[in-house]
């Protein structure tokens, strides 16, 4: 007669302390919880297979893995061994399955299916985006876990495609992030691990997008303003640092977009293409609006823009005849007036990245606000897309205000770290202020 086992209990569970030896203690019909002497508590099932063989299959640690969970999964294997089942090779079979499913090749490739219909891409541009990554990235990690790959593991690969081709090496850095945060958002990861890679030196000499250390944003400023080139350059190059949008963001703006009473600028998901003028019809770079929350230092600084750009409905208009915009060489061209080394020092670009380091410096600010304000995010639709530009606003407003006093701080009195400024009264009057 077989002997009767009473089920465990959640409270028999948790005052169960390890021994010098692991033991087991009993749930009934095959189910044990494992006690190893380190502590650790596992729940396992134990059946005999056709040659009378016992085996043991790990169904994982508590209180992680539940008590209910434990019972369930064995009442799952009871009716597979019931229906003839060989457990082990099933079991086998199905971590294969997922093994193969969450590698980093089939989520890449997944991730690439779904972004080609929402961009859309055509079919040559989608085998270009797939064929790098063959080529490059799938021979060396694909067959990787994506839940197991790390910074440093991304790094060191894109290094290696960084000696034979810079350009292959950004642009999968780049898909990387967008495929890591696929993983994220269904669930095969929790990390984005790649988010990482952004604003790294690739090359291990020398920065393919360079930026300043923080300690020389003073001599930054100085050098702007001292700056003997077209004034409206001037004043573009001083905003950028104030509101640090990429590039083409900047160049192509429209007074349209700009509400100076609001103190708001949302960038369009596409503008408009101008004639003559190449991407010009480019908007927000992840093709979705972006509000940009304006300092009180930025708008004074957009009056003066107005003041120049006159009656154009270019922001930046170009200085030969106001009927383009500035060109795209022409921030890049001030910064070695002022001394720079463009390739090694700092570039346009590289202002994006130091007021990231500083705002996640300061210690003040949500990471998801910083990303959110960065523009990081990728976006899932373009349908209520004015929602999720208004995701942490008040956060972002205070944000950019801090952001603008900061430069003004350490312009007047120089350099002190983002993280001290955020600590000292100054900062503690700002938020009283901003509540």
């Amino acid at each position: 007669m077989a002997r009767l086992v009473k089920p465990l209990t959640v409270t028999q569970i948790d005052s169960t302390q390890p021994k010098v030896k692991d033991f087991t203690i009993c749930d009934g019909d095959g189910l044990y919880l494992r006690v190893r002497k380190s502590g650790t508590k596992t729940w396992i099932f134990q059946y005999k297979n056709k040659s009378n063989s016992r085996v043991i299959i790990t169904i994982g640690n508590y209180p992680e893995c539940k008590l209910a969970y434990a019972r369930e999964k064995r009442r799952e294997y009871q009716t597979l061994l019931t229906e003839g089942v060989d457990l082990k090779e099933h079991l086998d079979a199905l971590n294969t399955k997922a093994s193969e499913d969450y590698c980093l090749e089939s989520i890449a490739r997944a991730w690439l299916d779904r972004y080609a219909i929402k961009k859309p891409l055509d079919d040559e541009t989608k085998r270009k985006r797939i064929r790098k990554f063959e080529n490059h990235l799938f021979p060396q990690i694909g067959h990787l876990q994506i839940m197991d790959l790390r910074p440093k593991d991304l790094r060191l690969l894109l290094n290696k495609i960084y000696e034979k081709s810079a350009d292959n090496a950004q642009r999968i850095r780049a898909d990387l992030i967008l495929i890591f945060s696929y993983a994220v958002q269904y669930g095969y990861i929790e990390v984005n691990h790649a988010r990482e890679m952004e604003g790294l030196d690739l090359s291990g000499k020398s920065q393919h997008r360079p930026a300043l250390p923080l300690e020389q944003l003073p001599e930054l400023i100085k050098r702007i303003k001292s700056d003997t080139g077209y004034e409206l350059t001037k004043l573009c190059m001083l905003l950028s640092l104030h509101i640090f949008i990429r590039s083409s963001e900047l160049r192509f703006a429209r007074w349209n977009e700009i509400n100076l009473n609001q103190k708001q600028w949302i960038l369009p998901s596409q503008r408009i293409l101008v004639n003559g003028t190449k991407h010009s019809q480019r908007g927000s770079k992840m093709r979705t609006p972006h509000m940009i929350p304006l300092s009180d230092y930025a708008v004074e600084l957009l009056k003066k823009v107005k003041a120049l750009s006159g009656n154009s409905e270019f922001v930046f208009p170009s200085s030969y005849d106001g009927t383009t915009f500035l060109c795209e060489n022409t921030f890049n061209t001030a910064l070695r007036r002022m001394g720079y080394d463009t390739q090694k020092d700092v570039c346009f670009h590289g202002f994006r990245a130091m007021a990231r380091s500083a705002l996640g410096e300061c210690g003040v600010f949500q990471r998801d606000a910083i990303e959110k304000q960065m523009s990081h995010q990728e976006r899932s639709n373009v349908v209520g897309a004015y929602t999720h530009v208004a995701e942490y606003m008040q956060e972002r407003r205070k944000m950019m205000e801090w952001w603008s006093q900061y430069l003004n701080e350490v312009e007047t009195n120089g350099y002190v770290s983002p993280y001290a400024y955020a600590n000292d009264d100054k900062l503690i009057q700002f938020n009283r202020r901003a509540v």
